[in-house]
């Protein structure tokens, strides 16, 4: 079942924070699903009106508003609004460490299972589309690139190409520590 192995994965280790007050904190959650075929990822892709981001390819999430307890609170929170997820339908199965991204942010990820077939409800003023997809097409070589070129914090530049789209930035580096640790996906770095 793939919530032991995530499980397993997650507990095997102590999520690093970022230091310092001077980032704003988020957080975002991971959906997966484990299907008869295999296990999927849920990614969204927002909106294009939006000020922030337009268009890209995300995990739902957003920052931490005076209203939530909490990162995995808002996290919760922002899935509800942005595509439906309610947060009796997540089990949370721990956290990776916390990103630090465009314009301040502090991200925190939590993965969390949810149904296999889950009935997402897309936010149009948050979310364009949502697409669940197959983590073996995440683990495919041919679908992942490492830039020679660091972002403009220093990171590496990672690309995932799936159902048609490019995922890179936070939500790329995100992808890359889950893959590592819960799948031994390996990365070859410049």
């Amino acid at each position: 079942m793939v919530a032991d192995k995530i499980l397993k994965a997650l507990n095997s280790r102590s999520p690093q924070t970022i230091v310092g007050d001077h980032f704003k904190p988020a957080a975002v959650l991971i959906p997966i699903q484990e299907g008869e075929n295999g296990d999927y990822l849920v990614l969204t892709k927002r909106a294009d009106h939006l000020n922030h981001h337009s268009g890209q390819i995300a995990f739902p999430g957003g920052r931490v508003d005076d209203s939530d307890a909490d990162e995995l609170d808002a996290a919760l929170r922002e899935s509800h609004e942005e595509i439906g997820i309610h947060p009796r339908d997540v089990r949370i199965l721990g956290k990776l460490d916390q990103i630090n991204a465009a314009y301040g942010y502090g991200v925190t990820p939590f993965v969390g299972v949810i149904p296999a077939h889950y009935e997402f409800r897309l936010n149009p003023a948050e979310t364009a589309a949502v697409s669940s997809v197959p983590i073996t097409a995440l683990l495919e070589p041919a679908n992942f690139v490492v830039n020679e070129f660091l972002s403009p914090r220093g990171h590496p530049s990672y690309h995932f190409y799936v159902n048609n789209w490019d995922v890179w930035g936070v939500t790329a580096r995100i992808l890359v520590q889950f893959l590592e640790l819960v799948y031994d996906f390996k990365v070859k770095r410049p």
